[in-house]
């Protein structure tokens, strides 16, 4: 296990010691979280493809009120959940926080019947103020995971879903969703939609 993984405040996080993870950079994140400044905080956040939880334990350190992170690699998802709990005061608020050892692909379907580990949260009345979704970059599910949140009913008419992918992926408009702002960072580009559906 590496520890060599750093939050913004410089608290480590664990990883693991193979090349299949790709943690969101330095900054990457420092750039989300100075766009989305206060906004983040009380928010409800979902991280889809979440890996070991550099997004999730960056939400929570930035006051998100819920967050449930999605990841179907057993052992990154144990690590991500591991990361949460090591976060300052986090007993107090375990009860926010959920890890689902899930394939996105699937949790995503609108008519899948979505349970969370902990039992605590009720899914049917969460819903999300921030997605993030960072599948790998060698493959294309962007579109087929934003089609299925924008059919699910876990967002809210204001909901911000926030796409890493590499420089080469365009996301197609779509009557779904509206891209309102694309930032490239290096090998990275961030890609910000907004539902546009009539409620």
């Amino acid at each position: 296990m590496k520890t060599n993984l750093r939050l913004i405040g410089g608290k480590r996080l664990q990883s693991p010691n193979n090349i299949h993870t790709r943690p969101t950079t330095m900054r990457v994140r420092e750039a989300i979280f100075n766009i989305l400044n206060k906004r983040v905080e009380n928010s409800n956040w979902l991280d889809l493809f979440s890996g070991t939880g550099t997004i999730s334990c960056e939400a929570y350190n930035h006051g998100a009120s819920k967050i449930i992170a999605i990841e179907k690699n057993k052992n990154n998802s144990k690590i991500c959940l591991k990361n949460l709990l090591s976060l300052q005061d986090v007993e107090k608020r375990k009860n926010d926080i959920d890890v689902i050892c899930k394939d996105v692909l699937i949790w995503t379907k609108p008519n899948y019947e979505r349970n969370l580990s902990s039992k605590i949260m009720d899914l049917n009345k969460l819903k999300f103020d921030f997605i993030y979704l960072d599948p790998p970059y060698d493959v294309d599910f962007h579109e087929l995971v934003l089609n299925q949140i924008f059919n699910c009913n876990f967002l809210k008419k204001d909901s911000l879903v926030i796409c890493e992918h590499s420089p080469n992926l365009y996301i197609k408009k779509s009557t779904l969703w509206e891209t309102i702002d694309v930032r490239d960072y290096g090998q990275s580009r961030l890609t910000f939609l907004i539902n546009i559906q009539n409620p």
